[in-house]
């Protein structure tokens, strides 16, 4: 019975940057920063924003030729304003305001910006542009960059998925078919395990996709998790810290799937967790996912 009341999927995860800076800030002269967040002791953290993670997703759904809604111009940019028909507008929702079409739809997929979690410490790659066709010589041009463990996560209010409100569409249909729904929210989770994306793959090639991740399938809609999951500099995950969340919040818990890989230590894991705790490796972890979202 506590599984019909299920209104939301959260999650918190951790990737692991390398070396990288996959969603650049402003040019300062000839210096190309990262996007980073000042913290209240004056330490500078960096991130990859839930705009640059949503662009990323969209791009994964066109790879494997997922229709999207197609960009509307004008004063401000819009699309179609079609969740009947688009996942994008579905899942990331819209806002259209012309004369005779005023409609806005939330985006019930919500997404917290990547930020690291550990302080950057100013390192910067050196670019030549060189001029081969004259002899005027480079320019040099500097980009910040990071090694970094990305904490991140999100929330997806299942209980708007594929359901629409009267002043969001035009159609009288409000509701899509519960096969379209699934491979909606089976498609969203996919493209997020493999998402890749953001600026200077070219030369600084990164991988943002998660590397430990914690599924939680709740009653209420609260974002618990994004604080929850944490490792140290050596990678090694913070098991005290999910699991005192877990317990705190276990009252609005119908199940967790914890994913992990081998290149984040989760051996702490291994001491025990409490029965609604899966701790599965990744891909079966997002299967787990979806074969309950198949019963909800």
């Amino acid at each position: 019975m506590k599984r019909l009341q299920i209104k939301c999927l959260s999650w918190g995860s951790i990737s692991k940057v390398t070396m990288g800076n996959p969603n650049a800030g402003f040019t300062e002269g000839n210096i190309q920063t990262a996007k980073k967040i000042v913290a209240p002791d004056g330490s500078a953290f960096n991130y990859v924003s839930g705009q640059c993670q949503r662009h990323g997703l969209r791009e994964r759904f066109a790879e494997i030729g997922e229709a999207l809604s197609t960009p509307v111009d004008g004063e401000v940019e819009t699309t179609l304003g079609d969740p009947l028909n688009y996942i994008d507008d579905d899942l990331f929702g819209f806002m259209i305001a012309v004369t005779g079409d005023n409609r806005k739809r939330t985006s019930p997929v919500r997404i917290a910006p990547l930020v690291s979690l550990f302080p950057y410490r100013g390192d910067r790659d050196l670019l030549t542009k060189t001029r081969k066709a004259s002899d005027k010589g480079g320019n040099m041009v500097e980009t910040e960059v990071y090694s970094a463990y990305l904490r991140g996560g999100g929330l997806i209010e299942l209980d708007r998925v594929g359901k629409f409100d009267p002043s969001e569409i035009k159609e009288t249909t409000l509701e899509i078919q519960k096969e379209e729904r699934l491979r909606r929210l089976n498609l969203f989770l996919d493209s997020m395990m493999t998402l890749w994306t953001g600026g200077k793959q070219t030369n600084i090639l990164s991988d943002i996709s998660p590397k430990f991740i914690a599924f939680a399938f709740q009653t209420v809609k609260l974002p618990f998790l994004l604080e929850s999951v944490s490792c140290d500099t050596k990678g090694r995950i913070n098991a005290e810290t999910l699991i005192d969340s877990i317990t705190n919040y276990s009252s609005i818990i119908d199940r967790v799937i914890i994913g992990t890989t081998k290149v984040l230590d989760s051996s702490a894991l291994d001491a025990g967790v409490p029965e609604a705790i899966e701790v599965l490796p990744m891909t079966d972890a997002f299967s787990r996912v979806k074969e309950i979202l198949s019963t909800i």
